[in-house]
C-alpha cells in the first residue's frame, strides 16, 4: 500500500510542480455571460497544459499595474481578466504577458447568441497566443524591458504561442502477420499532412518486408512483401498546441505486393510468382511528442486484400490471405 502511496505522489507532484501557471480573474456571478466565458476559458487553458490559478472576483476588476502585481505573486507567466466596458454590449479583454512584458487590453463586441460566452472566450485565448509570439525559442527578454520574467519561456509556453506544424514525415520499423505464413518485417517510411486541427492526410510505404513463407512437404514458398497507403486519421485527443497525445481512427487505402519464391526438393523446380491487390486498412493510430516537433507513432490496423493470393507448394495451397493484422512503430519529425 505505502509503495502504491508514493507511486501515485510521483505521478501527481511533477503535474503540480512544473506546470505552467496562468491567473485568471473570475467575474462576478451576476454577469452570466462574462462568467460563463471565464468558466471556458480557464479549461481551455487547463486543456492547454497550464495550471490555471483564480483571483476571486470583487467590487471592480483589477487594473493592468495591479494584475501585473498578482501575476508576479502568483508565478505566473500571464494574467487575463474580462471586464465589461461601459456600453455594456463590449468586454474588455487585459492581458499581463510576463514572458514579453507586454499589456494588452482589447474591446470585443459580445455576441448575443448562446455562443458569446464560447467566442469569447476562443478571442481571449488567442490574444494571449499573438502576444506570446514576438519570443522565440531559446530567446531571453530584453534587459530594459521591466515586469518579464528573467529566463528563456519554458517549452510549454512556446508550444502555445506556435501553431502546430503541418507536414510530418517518419520512419521505422513494420510487422506483418498472416496466419497462413506466419509474419513480415520491414521498415517503413511514411508522411502526413495536417489538413486542419483534427484531419490527418498521409501516405505509407512498406517494405520489403521479408520472413514469412508457407511450409509444405515438399519444400516452402518463401514470401517478399511491399505495399502503399493512402491513409487518413481522425484525433480524438486533445486539438491544441500543447497537446502531447494524438489518437484516433485511422483508414486507409492502397495497393499490395506479393512475392512468392520456392524453395522446394528435388525433382520439384522452384519459381517466383509476383502478385498484386487491392488494400484497404482500419485502425487506430497513437502519436505521443515528446518535444515539439518530434514525436513516437504506433499504427495498429486490420489489412484486407482484394483479389485474395494462395500459396502452392506441389499439390498443396495455402488458404486465401484475407485479413492480416498490420503494426508500425516509427520515430517523425515536424515542420
Amino acid at each position: 500500500m505505502r509503495t502504491l502511496v508514493v507511486l501515485l505522489l510521483l505521478l501527481v507532484c511533477p503535474r503540480v510542480g512544473w506546470a505552467q501557471r496562468v491567473l485568471v480573474v473570475r467575474p462576478p456571478p451576476r454577469d452570466s455571460t462574462l462568467f460563463e466565458a471565464f468558466g471556458r476559458l480557464s479549461a481551455e487553458l487547463e486543456l492547454q497544459s497550464f495550471e490555471v490559478v483564480v483571483l476571486g472576483s470583487s467590487a471592480r476588476s483589477p487594473g493592468a499595474e495591479e494584475l501585473e502585481r498578482e501575476a508576479q505573486e502568483s508565478k505566473a507567466f500571464a494574467a487575463v481578466a474580462l471586464r465589461r466596458d461601459g456600453s455594456g454590449t463590449a468586454a474588455e479583454v487585459c492581458i499581463v504577458d510576463r514572458v514579453t512584458g507586454k499589456t494588452t487590453t482589447r474591446k470585443l463586441l459580445i455576441d448575443p447568441s448562446s455562443d458569446g460566452p464560447m467566442l469569447l472566450a476562443v478571442r481571449a485565448v488567442d490574444l494571449l497566443r499573438a502576444s506570446l509570439l514576438e519570443l522565440g525559442s531559446g530567446q531571453a527578454p530584453a534587459r530594459d524591458v521591466l515586469g518579464v520574467e528573467p529566463q528563456p519561456p519554458a517549452p510549454e509556453v512556446l508550444r502555445f504561442s506556435q501553431d502546430p506544424p503541418r507536414f510530418h514525415v517518419r520512419t521505422g520499423g513494420i510487422v506483418l502477420f498472416t496466419p497462413p505464413v506466419g509474419g513480415g518485417v520491414g521498415v517503413q517510411l511514411g508522411a502526413h499532412v495536417r489538413l486542419d486541427e483534427r484531419l490527418r492526410l498521409g501516405l505509407l510505404l512498406g517494405g520489403p518486408l521479408f520472413g514469412a513463407e508457407f511450409r509444405a512437404g515438399g519444400g516452402a514458398a518463401r514470401v517478399r512483401q511491399e505495399l502503399a497507403l493512402l491513409r487518413a486519421s481522425w484525433n480524438l485527443g486533445r486539438a491544441a498546441a500543447g497537446s502531447r497525445w494524438e489518437w484516433g481512427p485511422l483508414l486507409g487505402i492502397g495497393a499490395y505486393h506479393l512475392q512468392a519464391t520456392g524453395d522446394v526438393e528435388l525433382p520439384l523446380v522452384g519459381r517466383s510468382v509476383d502478385f498484386f491487390s487491392f488494400a484497404a486498412d482500419a485502425g487506430l493510430s497513437v502519436q505521443y511528442s515528446f518535444h515539439p516537433s518530434v514525436s513516437l507513432g504506433l499504427e495498429l490496423t486490420c489489412l484486407a486484400l482484394l483479389p485474395r493470393p494462395v500459396l502452392a507448394v506441389e499439390d498443396e495451397r495455402s488458404p486465401p490471405l484475407i485479413a492480416q493484422a498490420l503494426g508500425t512503430l516509427s520515430l517523425g519529425t515536424s515542420f
